[in-house]
């Protein structure tokens, strides 16, 4: 069996274990009714190791081009570049891609993958934005064999990157489109502990920051605090502010170790309510 990442990702409809959950479930028992009929975009993600207090966004291969949106909706192509990752291979045989529909609605399809590696699978929805993509069955390799790219037609951009044996694209942005609004809460925990010569200083840890907008006059309403020698993941008690969608607004996630000689790698359990504000526009009732 071949090595398994942590990093995974989802987007479904609030179920019954969603409003049970200690974290989430008041907040869903408030909106689980046939006008807002909540999402949970989810992500459970490991970093890469945070290096002496450098600050970094928690995601890669995220081009400019969906960062900006697209006006007009495309299709989404997924390509892997393995030989095995196919239909019918032990590698990846269906890839789910996460995003915004034409219609503006969070959406997600799986894609099977073609009968001949290397071939690009078109998606039968088009997008306006690109959350990210898993890889949801593989054959008996258990995870994908190579490289698996979400493109446009011909590989003209690359808009997000499955590396080999990494389940998923490896990243956490959220888009709150038009008519919708946003509710975050975030579990995190550090995974490994690294210094210079071995001694961790006291109160080392990480500082998470969730940013709320792309607006460059947007201030992170919050800062949170993962330190190290916790057990397990802690509710980092994020601030229940709902993030009104425009199109251009998303949730995105920096962090910085605490000081500037301790090295941390943190896990993340980040989970966002999406649910709908503008009922008549969605097909529901006012």
């Amino acid at each position: 069996m071949a090595a398994t990442s942590w990093n995974k990702m989802d987007l479904r409809k609030a179920n019954a274990l969603d409003l049970l959950d200690k974290d989430i479930g008041p907040t869903l028992q408030g909106l689980k009714n046939a006008f807002y009929d909540p999402w949970i975009m989810e992500f459970l993600l490991q970093d890469v190791e945070v290096v002496d207090g450098a600050a970094h966004e928690i995601r890669v291969d995220f081009t400019d081009d969906f960062d900006n949106g697209e006006t007009t909706p495309i299709v989404l192509y997924v390509i892997g570049a393995h030989a095995q990752d196919k239909a019918a291979g032990t590698g990846a045989q269906v890839v789910t891609i996460y995003g915004i529909n034409g219609d503006g609605d969070p959406d997600s399809e799986a894609i099977t993958m073609h009968a001949v590696a290397t071939t690009q699978i078109a998606s039968t929805k088009t997008w306006t934005r690109f959350i990210g993509a898993q890889v949801t069955t593989a054959g008996s390799g258990g995870t994908n064999a190579g490289i698996i790219q979400i493109t446009n037609t011909g590989q003209a951009e690359v808009y997000g990157t499955i590396d080999a044996e990494e389940w998923s694209t490896i990243g956490a942005r959220v888009y709150i489109p038009a008519n919708y609004e946003g509710i975050l809460t975030m579990r995190a925990g550090i995974v490994a502990a690294n210094h210079a010569t071995a001694v961790l200083e006291a109160f080392d840890g990480v500082i998470v920051t969730p940013v709320y907008s792309c607006a460059l006059t947007a201030a992170a309403i919050d800062a949170y605090y993962v330190p190290v020698g916790a057990v397990g993941m802690q509710d980092l008690g994020i601030v229940k502010q709902a993030i009104v969608g425009a199109d251009t607004y998303y949730i995105t996630f920096k962090q910085a170790t605490k000081s500037d000689d301790s090295n941390q790698t943190v896990a993340y359990h980040i989970r966002v309510i999406l649910y709908g504000t503008t009922n008549t526009l969605r097909g529901l009732p006012t």
